[in-house]
C-alpha cells in the first residue's frame, strides 16, 4: 500500500509549502499529496483553506486582525506576499510541479474550487501547468500522478489524465460519476471503507485510496482489505511499509 505524505509534510506548521515536501522527501516518502487554488486574478497557488488565517498568517501590521474574514479567493497574487506559513511562502503551483519533478515525486494534486463559479476554470488553469510541461515531464506526471477533487467540475478539464474522484462516504451512484470522468481510482475517508467497497472499486477496474490515517493499527488493517494507498499526516510512517 502506497502512502502519501497528506499536506507535503502533513496537517500542521508546514504544510503546503516547499518546506514541507522536503520535510516529506527526508523522511522517506515518494508520494506526496498538496492542494491547488486560484486567486482572484485567476492564479494557481498551492493552498488549504478558503478563509486565511490558519494556515497562512499576515505578516503586514496593517492586516493584523484581519486573516479570518480575509477569503483566499479575494486575494491577488501579489497580495499573497503578505502572509506566511511559518515563515515560509505560499508557493504557486508552477513552483510545486517544479520540485516534485526535480525531485521525481509522485504528486496528488488536489483541486479545492471556492466557488462553483470557478471550479471548471481550476481545472483549467491545471491543465495549462501540464501543458507546459516538456513531453517527457508530461509522460512523468500520466504515469506518477494524480488529479483528484471533491468538485467533479474541476476534474472535466482534466480528463485524459489519472483522475480520482473524491468522496467523504461512499454514494451508491459512485460509478456514473468514475465513468463520466474516466476516473481511475476513487479516494474515501478511510472509515467509508470496508471489504464490500474495496472489492465494489477494485472489479471496476479502479484503485482505491484513502485519507487521512495517522495510526500505524489502521493502516495495517487497510492493508489487509487490500486498499491500494493512503495518505496520512504521520512523517515517521515515511520508513515504514504496510
Amino acid at each position: 500500500m502506497k502512502l502519501w505524505a497528506h499536506r507535503g509534510s502533513g496537517k500542521g506548521a508546514l504544510e503546503n509549502t516547499l518546506k514541507g515536501f522536503q520535510t516529506a522527501l527526508n523522511s522517506g516518502f515518494n508520494a506526496v499529496e498538496f492542494d491547488v487554488m486560484l486567486t482572484a486574478d485567476g492564479q494557481a497557488f498551492v493552498h488549504h483553506d478558503w478563509v486565511m488565517g490558519r494556515c497562512a498568517q499576515s505578516i503586514d501590521p496593517a492586516l493584523a486582525g484581519t486573516d479570518s474574514v480575509t477569503r483566499f479567493d479575494r486575494l491577488r497574487a501579489s497580495d499573497l506576499r503578505h502572509y506566511s506559513v511559518a515563515g515560509e511562502p505560499i508557493p504557486r503551483l508552477q513552483e510545486v510541479l517544479d520540485w516534485c519533478l526535480q525531485h521525481n515525486i509522485s504528486a496528488n494534486v488536489e483541486l479545492k474550487a471556492t466557488d462553483p463559479a470557478n471550479a471548471r476554470t481550476l481545472g483549467q488553469v491545471v491543465r495549462q501547468h501540464v501543458e507546459a510541461c516538456t513531453a517527457d515531464q508530461q509522460a512523468r506526471i500520466r504515469q506518477h500522478w494524480l488529479f483528484s477533487s471533491f468538485y467533479h467540475a474541476s476534474l472535466l478539464p482534466l480528463q485524459g489524465l489519472p483522475l480520482a474522484i473524491l468522496y467523504e462516504a461512499f454514494p451508491e451512484d459512485w460509478v456514473l460519476h468514475a465513468d463520466a470522468l474516466g476516473a481511475k481510482a476513487v479516494h474515501l475517508h478511510w472509515s467509508a471503507v470496508d471489504a464490500t467497497v474495496v472489492r465494489r472499486i477494485h472489479t471496476s477496474g479502479r484503485q482505491v485510496r484513502v485519507y487521512t490515517v495517522n495510526d500505524e493499527e489502521t493502516l495495517r488493517a487497510l492493508a489487509a482489505l487490500g486498499v491500494d494507498g493512503a495518505f496520512t499526516d504521520v512523517m515517521a510512517f515515511g520508513q515504514h511499509s504496510f
